[in-house]
């Protein structure tokens, strides 16, 4: 049971972002997305760019043995001109849309309890999820067991 799970209906724009894709398995999940968030932050540190808001995580695809997906940085705008920063860090935009906003907080090994919340909540409700959700980090990633872990959940409905 996560320590704290309050929930909001919001309208999320899209915004500017630097993007890696990856994939990992779930043992592994936590490690690969910090270290996506990591080449980002040094790729943008290259261009001189700064952050404009928390990193994210966009969930696109999973399975049991693992999961696809696409780590963003938020930007204050795109740079002209450019689709991508290094070879694998590209410029794009976040998902837009209609969506519902949990509060997580707590170790990242115990986040899967909250996506069982979700679930029940969506199925009680009668919404239907589109095909990916996002994780935003509103405190560093810093190991699996940070018990101060900060994360905002966003599940956008169809």
């Amino acid at each position: 049971m996560p320590s704290e799970a309050t929930t909001e209906t919001i309208d999320a724009p899209s915004r500017p972002t630097a993007i890696l894709a990856g994939q990992a398995k779930w043992d592994d999940g936590f490690a690969s997305i910090k270290d996506s968030l990591a080449k980002i932050k040094a790729e943008m540190d290259k261009a001189g760019l700064k952050p404009a808001g928390s990193p994210f995580t966009v969930f696109t695809q999973t399975d049991d043995n693992g999961f696809s997906y696409q780590a963003m940085m938020p930007l204050a705008e795109k740079p002209a001109g450019k689709d991508e920063l290094s070879a694998d860090v590209k410029l794009g935009s976040s998902p837009s849309g209609k969506a519902i906003k949990f509060q997580y907080r707590g170790p990242y090994d115990d986040i899967d309890s909250t996506y069982d919340l979700i679930t029940a909540f969506l199925d009680e409700k009668g919404l239907e999820a589109r095909d990916f959700f996002i994780e935003e980090y509103l405190t560093e990633l810093t190991n699996p067991e940070d018990p101060n872990l900060v994360v905002d959940i966003y599940v956008f409905i169809k």
